[in-house]
């Protein structure tokens, strides 16, 4: 065997292979591969996986969520139906499946060896920032060119759209990538493995989610005074310098569609839809046929589950929709408390305010396939939040913003939890995490990183990052 083939090999042994197997099951797109992801780590662990361990705070916030979701269950008994029992096994599913996650990465990590847990991690987001690198190469050569984030032919097939186009280790999408480039970018800063950390920017930059990167801009702030040698603190500024070259060179339509956004955010430029162009050139922007036939099957959705008195009720007692959807969701939430007092304590029950399985029990096509026979809405989620995607995405394609989105952790926790579940998130989760800080290397950042992801996605559900922030956190402590 060559000296090379020999080093791959040890290379090769050195890694956890069955947390590696673990975690591309895991973070796969697909819930049914999360399933068997679980199922092979019970497997493993068949030994140890139902012990009690008091220490797994973590374990207790997913049990409380099922609890509370079942009280609220119990609580509207007598308005209860199959769909919405169904719904609820589905939700209790996903909380079961993060319990389970959970319980499972703290076994990878007691019962491993410390470097090859490392060593595994390592190769994770090399592995993912490879695939990045692939994908964005079959971009290039689908449309021609070595940079189509300024591609204008095809009817601007590709251009500031290109990053959406972006796809991971996990096959999810563009703001789940760049989630796990940013993670990788923080992973090797601090393991002071330079070039793997560019290697993860590039490929974080190369998802284009614009508040993932301004999300990490203010982590790395933090990052530059806290822990940080001369060497480090240089190197953040040699990120900021390539995020610069960037957005002026690589992407610079992207950039000035960020400030738009941000401008239409706080109100300074609303939306002014685009005039249709009657005989449009190759580089003229034109909608898809995908994304036009989705936005007629929202605008028929629209008109099929809202009577036009309740559709203009409904945008009469909100202002701002030309200005920002999520702006008008938290408006929604607290107008709904205000209506609903005695929802307060314990929210609106799972899935009928705000949760991607709100928009999955739906059986609309937004958040997946559900049984159409199965089809459950809440009149709560029907005349806020599912209502809000609708308006938007039956608009043109500019307005099915990241702004205009009502999906969020915090919202989702309030919401169908309640304060109660909202306390057990902070006590359970927030604070136990927040007291390793001191004992980590790289806590601070990261637990920054998810509390500002937390404000977009219905990460909990989605059964990914959260489980990796976990996986993160614990290896660089010692967990007892």
């Amino acid at each position: 065997m060559s000296y090379y083939g020999s080093r791959l090999k040890r290379y090769l042994q050195g890694l956890d292979w069955p947390l590696l197997v673990f975690l591309l099951l895991l973070l796969n797109v697909k819930l049914y591969i999360k399933v068997i992801a679980v199922v092979f780590a019970i497997i493993l662990h068949r030994r140890t996986v139902f012990s009690f361990n008091r220490s797994a705070p973590e374990q207790r916030f997913y049990g409380a969520m099922i609890v509370l979701a079942l009280l609220n269950l119990l609580l509207s008994i007598t308005t209860l139906s199959m769909a919405s029992i169904l719904s609820f096994c589905m939700g209790s599913l996903y909380w079961l499946l993060a319990m389970m996650a959970a319980r499972h990465i703290r076994l990878f990590v007691e019962q491993g060896d410390k470097e090859k847990i490392f060593r595994t991690l390592s190769f994770f987001f090399l592995l993912n920032a490879l695939i990045v690198l692939f994908v964005f190469l079959g971009i290039c050569i689908e449309a021609g060119t070595l940079n189509p984030y300024t591609y204008e032919g095809e009817h601007r097939k590709y251009f500031i759209s290109t990053g959406d186009r972006i796809t991971g280790i996990g096959l999810d999408g563009s703001v789940a990538t760049a989630m796990i480039s940013a993670f990788g970018l923080l992973y090797f800063f601090y393991r002071k493995k330079n070039v793997c950390a560019l290697l993860s920017l590039a490929t974080l930059l190369l998802a284009t989610s614009n508040y993932i990167d301004l999300l990490l801009i203010c982590v790395l702030l933090v990052a530059f005074f806290y822990r940080t040698d001369r060497v480090q603190k240089m190197m953040i500024g040699l990120y900021f310098f390539v995020m610069i070259i960037f957005a002026l060179k690589v992407y610079p339509e992207n950039n000035q569609y960020a400030m738009k956004i941000m401008g239409q955010a706080v109100g300074k430029f609303p939306y002014i839809p685009a005039l249709a162009i009657p005989r449009p050139h190759m580089n003229d922007f034109v909608e898809g046929e995908s994304t036009v036939s989705k936005r007629k099957q929202d605008s028929v959705l629209l008109a099929t589950l809202y009577t036009p008195a309740k559709k203009d009720s409904i945008l009469k007692r909100y202002s701002g929709w030309d200005i920002s959807g999520r702006w008008i969701s938290w408006t929604q939430l607290k107008d709904f408390f205000i209506e609903n007092p005695g929802r307060l304590l314990l929210g609106a029950g799972i899935g009928n305010f705000s949760s991607r399985l709100a928009f999955k029990t739906a059986a609309l096509g937004i958040d997946g396939g559900y049984p159409k026979r199965a089809q459950y809405i809440s009149p709560f989620f029907r005349d806020n939040y599912l209502f809000l995607y609708l308006y938007y995405h039956s608009l043109e394609e500019g307005e099915h913003s990241v702004i205009n989105k009502p999906d969020s952790v915090y919202g989702q926790l309030l919401a169908e939890y309640g304060l109660v579940g909202l306390f057990c998130f902070v006590l359970w989760y927030g604070i136990p995490f927040l007291r390793r800080i001191p004992q980590t290397q790289y806590g601070l950042p990261y637990l920054l990183l998810l509390a500002g992801a937390f404000f977009t996605e219905y990460w909990f559900e989605q059964l990914s990052i959260v489980i990796l922030f976990e996986l993160l956190i614990l290896s660089d402590t010692h967990v007892s």
